[in-house]
């Protein structure tokens, strides 16, 4: 049987590694995130049939990390 993944829940684990390596002051929109998280072993294969894009689930990854701040709608830089 397959393992269910929760899209938000991967998405925040991504965004919680991926800045481990990111400077502070960097941007990034959401569709690079998107991209580089398609690429990541956070993305499962199961959350390509999902309806729900994933640059909300990135979006919500953002705003839970705590280590974001939004400079423009879809654009972020990190504290």
């Amino acid at each position: 049987m397959q393992e269910k993944y929760s899209l938000n829940e991967q998405a925040l684990r991504f965004i919680q590694e991926f800045e481990k390596n990111v400077e502070s002051g960097k941007s990034y929109d959401t569709q690079e995130l998107v991209a580089i998280f398609d690429i990541s072993t956070f993305n499962k294969e199961q959350f390509d049939s999902y309806k729900k894009p994933k640059n909300s689930s990135i979006w919500w990854a953002l705003t839970r990390s705590g280590k974001w701040l939004m400079v423009k709608k879809g654009t972020y830089i990190k504290k």
